[in-house]
């Protein structure tokens, strides 16, 4: 997997993929409901292979490493009960009315930033992110609450949360208020984290699936990969020069040929 948080690390722009061009409503969907009011969705998203986080995730992470880190590995579907969906739609409803949405490039001056909204507002994964967390705040398990990036009719990106329950697979929309089951959401699914670990990406893109099973999730509580990276990267940028002995600067902390060699017996 180390290539695939060096790529991150180096892809830049071409990773946005979740950039929200546009906030309006696409108005309400049709839904089915069980006898406690719950919408039924009945089935989770199919998932494949781990695959590259959206990049704007992992500047996020980079700045808020503790929203990114933890996970477990017998992720469980939560109980859906009547009180739990009025939750939900609790925090849908009030980040939906309450959140201005306006685009990064007119709250930052750049086309993507990940972010919880500040004073002008926020845009899909900033309403998604912070969707999450209110979530998080009142007990919600972690695991059960995944951003997701879509893909719109006219080929758009655009950032949900997906919560997952015994009922199934849910969506919480900035575009429709009505949290309805996965499959009556109008997007193509493209990538989504993983319940084992925040920071793992997981393809959801069935043209493109490959076997899964034997791949490697770092163990919990192990540093996150592309954090752990980025980490060696700075110390490696910030490391003061000393004078060699043929009168050239290396890094203080680069050891000779002899006393690497040395070290390593």
């Amino acid at each position: 997997m180390k290539w695939i948080f060096s790529l991150a690390l180096a892809a830049g722009t071409a990773l946005w993929l979740a950039g929200c061009q546009s906030t309006g409503s696409l108005g309400q969907l049709g839904y089915a409901l069980a006898n406690d009011g719950v919408t039924l969705a009945s089935t989770h998203i199919p998932t494949g292979q781990q695959v590259v986080p959206p990049y704007g995730f992992i500047a996020f992470c980079m700045r808020n490493p503790s929203e990114c880190e933890g996970g477990t590995d017998r992720p469980a579907d939560i109980a859906m009960t009547p009180e739990r969906w009025s939750q939900l739609n609790e925090v849908n409803d009030y980040v939906n009315r309450t959140i201005p949405q306006i685009e990064d490039i007119d709250n930052y001056g750049v086309a993507e930033k990940w972010a919880y909204p500040d004073e002008r507002g926020g845009d899909c994964e900033d309403l998604a992110l912070l969707k999450r967390k209110m979530l998080i705040e009142r007990g919600w398990p972690a695991s059960n609450l995944l951003i997701t990036v879509v893909r719109e009719w006219n080929g758009d990106g655009h950032a949900i949360l997906v919560v997952r329950s015994d009922k199934g697979d849910h969506v919480l929309d900035n575009k429709n208020w009505a949290i309805v089951a996965w499959k009556d959401a109008p997007y193509t699914w493209v990538k989504q984290q993983s319940p084992k670990r925040p920071y793992i990406w997981v393809n959801l893109d069935q043209s493109s699936f490959r076997v899964a099973s034997n791949e490697i999730i770092p163990p919990l509580n192990a540093p996150v990969p592309f954090l752990e990276a980025a980490a060696r990267a700075k110390a490696k940028t910030a490391a003061p020069l000393r004078p060699s002995l043929a009168g050239e600067a290396m890094p203080a902390n680069h050891a000779s040929a002899p006393t690497a060699a040395l070290a390593a017996n």
